[in-house]
């Protein structure tokens, strides 16, 4: 009897911590950027309603370093336009779909998604 016991809790609390790790992914978009490319990144911008946000990140992002960010949310278009600046004014813009993205590699003056 003690044996189903321990085999009910312990399979009803695998189930509640599968449940919330589940809801932690699908709850927001949250994603890793790693800078490839050989110069410092300074800006890092979304476009909505025909206006850029302000910049995501409040230090560089040094080439080979990375950051994560988090839109707080899931709601919305999926496939955002993304600007990159870098610190010799350099800077390029992309279409990113934050629904699949979860690291984001920016190249130089492009940026792929997986």
């Amino acid at each position: 009897m003690i044996r189903i016991a321990w085999a009910l809790l312990a399979g009803t609390t695998m189930a509640a911590l599968l449940t919330g790790a589940a809801s932690a992914d699908t709850g927001q978009w949250k994603f890793n950027v790693v800078n490839r490319s050989n110069l410092p990144i300074v800006e890092f911008r979304t476009k909505e309603d025909g206006e850029w946000s302000e910049n995501w990140i409040s230090d560089r992002i040094e080439p080979g370093d990375d950051v994560v960010l988090d839109f707080e949310t899931s709601e919305g278009d999926c496939i955002v336009r993304t600007q990159v600046r870098y610190t010799d004014g350099g800077f390029f813009d992309a279409d990113v779909d934050y629904c699949k993205a979860r690291t984001i590699e920016i190249l130089g003056d492009t940026m792929i998604w997986k």
